[in-house]
């Protein structure tokens, strides 16, 4: 019962759908702060019950958790692949970063119920490590929707584009939000995915055959998970920022203001730093999860402060040494393009395959990147497609126009949730018939209620 109701407030597969729906609607600031703090309450209301109130539970829970976390982080992903809404995206986004939370803390459950208290605060600690890195990148990722929206108008990426030229304070905080929401390194979705990985590693080894099996699918959905997110926020950052725009509003799009600004730099600045500070961020969590359900006060060593080193040695990483590396080999990378460049520089249309001029009809769209792997998935989208062709009255060969019309209805919604509503307004339409208005019928039906319950006291 406290996953049914806290899951609903975290937006864990199939009481998700309202995600998806109230991101769209809300203001973009108002979005920020219920995918950054509101839903993490349902995260926080499932360890209270489960893990301080109850002491971790059977081993079943643990399985449970995992399965709800694998079904709601691919399925949270594989739904911002395909959508054209940028705030829609990143809706489903957050709800394939909660399926990967709920990933560590099933895990964790798993550890604690076969008494292997060092595993399972390894995997609570990179649970909540995530809770905090997702809370920098997807707030920038949703004050840049605002900005964007607030420029032009538009969420549909299809109607946008060009406009790291017309925002660039705005396309840089929003790179640094997909980079880091991508679990690339140096930021820090690198560092919290890194450590996910690594908690599931135990029980992969596991003598019992169940567990093993069970973390090893953990491990593959979460390795699909971060592929498919990085294809995601490739298409999140490319088709709204990069080539030309699609529309009159994209073209005439202006920066955000300066206090817009200061809030998206802040939260940008924020996913380095927290890479950085990864070391004194786990120990806060450990102090935290120390004593809890009997685990012990450290889930992960330093060494010199520098290296994350996880228990018995199984890897270590250096969130400061990578990003010192990745650091120079840019700023190398930029020297060298700027010493190429006085050489010899030449600037140019970029090549069209025989057109003369570049058009917006000539760009991928939202949708047709997204196709390859809609194509591969498509038992699972079961998408509506419609092909309209116009040709020339008397030439048939000729086509005048084309036009392609797509749409997906979401599984759960076409059906689970379609049933539903269909019979519970079929019931309202049957208890309608007894509003008739009249105040002797409504003292009928209490006359009539009170006998049936006179009746049955007199009977038992």
């Amino acid at each position: 019962l406290a996953l049914a109701g806290f899951g609903s407030k975290a937006g864990v597969v199939p009481v998700h759908v309202w995600l998806p729906r109230a991101h769209p609607a809300a203001p973009s600031h108002v979005s920020a702060l219920m995918s950054a703090a509101m839903v993490k309450l349902g995260i926080y209301g499932v360890l209270r019950v489960c893990l301080d109130l109850m002491g971790g539970g059977p081993l079943w829970w643990g399985a449970v958790l995992v399965g709800v976390g694998a079904a709601t982080a691919l399925t949270g992903v594989l739904y911002a692949l395909v959508d054209d809404d940028l705030k829609r995206l990143l809706a489903y986004s957050t709800v394939e970063n909660v399926g990967l939370i709920f990933l560590g803390l099933g895990a964790g459950f798993l550890f604690l119920s076969l008494a292997q208290p060092e595993a399972a605060a390894l995997s609570f600690a990179a649970a909540l490590l995530h809770v905090v890195n997702h809370a920098a990148f997807k707030g920038v990722l949703f004050l840049g929707a605002g900005s964007v929206l607030h420029a032009t108008g538009e969420r549909n990426m299809n109607r946008l584009g060009g406009l790291v030229k017309r925002m660039p304070w705005t396309a840089a905080t929003f790179l640094v939000g997909s980079l880091a929401i991508a679990a690339l390194p140096p930021f820090n979705g690198f560092v919290s995915e890194w450590l996910l990985f690594q908690s599931f590693l135990p029980g992969v080894a596991s003598s019992r055959a169940s567990i093993a099996i069970v973390l090893t699918l953990g491990v593959g959905a979460l390795a699909l998970t971060g592929g498919l997110a990085a294809a995601t926020f490739v298409k999140a950052f490319g088709i709204p920022f990069l080539a030309i725009a699609r529309s009159g509003h994209a073209a005439q799009a202006h920066e955000a203001a300066w206090p817009m600004r200061l809030g998206m730099t802040a939260l940008a600045l924020a996913c380095p730093l927290r890479a950085i500070l990864t070391i004194p961020v786990l120990s806060t969590i450990n102090g935290v999860l120390a004593g809890l359900a009997g685990m012990p006060p450290a889930s992960a060593s330093f060494a010199l402060g520098l290296t994350v080193q996880t228990p018995h040695d199984m890897a270590r990483v250096s969130p400061i040494a990578i990003m010192a590396v990745l650091t120079g080999v840019l700023v190398a990378s930029w020297l060298a393009v700027r010493v190429a460049a006085r050489r010899s520089c030449r600037i140019t249309e970029t090549w069209g395959c025989g057109r003369i001029t570049q058009t917006p009809r000539m760009e991928y769209t939202s949708t047709a990147f997204a196709e390859p792997l809609r194509r591969i998935f498509g038992e699972l989208y079961r998408p509506t497609d419609d092909v309209s062709i116009v040709v020339h009255p008397d030439a048939p060969y000729h086509v005048r126009a084309m036009t392609f019309r797509t749409e997906l209805h979401p599984w759960f919604q076409r059906m689970l949730y379609g049933p539903l509503i269909r019979a519970t307004q079929a019931a309202a339409g049957c208890v309608r018939a007894l509003q008739s208005g009249s105040i002797n019928a409504y003292l009928a039906y209490i006359v009539g209620v009170l006998v049936v319950l006179l009746g049955l006291v007199i009977g038992f």
